[in-house]
């Protein structure tokens, strides 16, 4: 009756402190002048995982590096997913602790554009 029960002792973050924190680790990599904006990776539309190296190696030459990518943009995406020192993610999936680990961030403009009119969405719903 007495004795121990198995139960879960974890305690689910708020989204309002998840998003901050969000915010705020972009904000440290851009007053670091490690966020850049890029608007493809690929030749003339095609995909070019060397021409992704030359863009990459100009901007960012850190060992880690985060490239944020609308879902739609193939181009983008075939061209830096082979490289073992760049990790892809979708912006709408963009989370905190991926911006902190990644020692530079690549936002394509789509991508860039996507995520700021999210942001810009939510704070007018709130305060209307």
């Amino acid at each position: 009756v007495h004795g121990p029960k198995p139960r879960d002792y974890g305690q689910r973050t708020p989204k309002k402190m998840i998003a901050a924190a969000l915010l705020g680790a972009l904000s440290d990599r851009a007053r670091g002048d490690r966020l850049h904006i890029v608007d493809s990776f690929g030749i003339e539309g095609a995909p070019s995982t060397k021409a992704a190296v030359a863009v990459l190696g100009n901007l960012a030459p850190a060992k880690n590096v985060l490239v944020v990518v609308t879902r739609d943009d193939e181009t983008s995406i075939l061209s830096v997913r082979n490289l073992a020192y760049v990790h892809v993610l979708y912006v709408d999936q963009l989370n905190a602790y991926d911006v902190l680990v990644s020692d530079d961030i690549v936002f394509t403009k789509a991508a860039y554009d996507a995520f700021v009119a999210s942001k810009t969405v939510s704070t007018q719903e709130v305060s209307a």
